[in-house]
């Protein structure tokens, strides 16, 4: 092996930005599949999660707190409200906007929730529930973790350091 091969397989094996991206495929794929009868992805299903579990977020406060760009969301809200699972009212653009689900939304939640928690054991049987609580707090720690290290870094400064 190379010098240059050695070290991408270090990224591979000990990059947590790599290894997390590479879960998150893998469990996107698994909701997906989960949701596929609901005729919803997973990103869809958070989405409705957001606009449900809120109270008439704007799409600003629901791009913020799941750390996604406005735009990419837009495009996701859009397709729901053309589905009739979200309406927005209220001011304009994306941080005067306001959504809600719609009756079908609500419904389509009701339904979506009950498949979820269905995958929810079926992935905490797999993995085992003592490890997948530690998955999850590692994950929150590390989500902290980067946000600190993000925030250290001079917006000059391209080499990380």
């Amino acid at each position: 092996m190379t010098e240059a091969s050695d070290l991408y397989r270090r990224v591979e094996t000990e990059c947590p930005a790599f290894q997390a991206r590479v879960t998150a495929r893998a469990l996107t794929r698994y909701y997906n599949a989960c949701f596929r009868p609901l005729g919803i992805t997973a990103e869809q299903f958070s989405l409705l999660v957001g606009i449900g579990g809120s109270h008439e977020p704007t799409l600003a406060e629901l791009a913020a707190r799941a750390g996604v760009d406005a735009t990419t969301l837009s495009r996701n809200v859009k397709s729901l409200e053309r589905r009739d699972l979200v309406r927005s009212h209220g001011g304009r653009g994306r941080t005067g906007k306001r959504l809600v689900l719609t009756d079908g939304g609500r419904r389509l939640m009701n339904d979506s929730m009950a498949a979820w928690e269905r995958a929810q054991v079926r992935l905490a049987e797999a993995l085992g529930e003592e490890t997948s609580r530690a998955a999850q707090s590692v994950m929150s720690q590390l989500a902290v973790a980067a946000q600190a290290a993000a925030s250290a870094i001079s917006p000059t400064d391209s080499s990380g350091t």
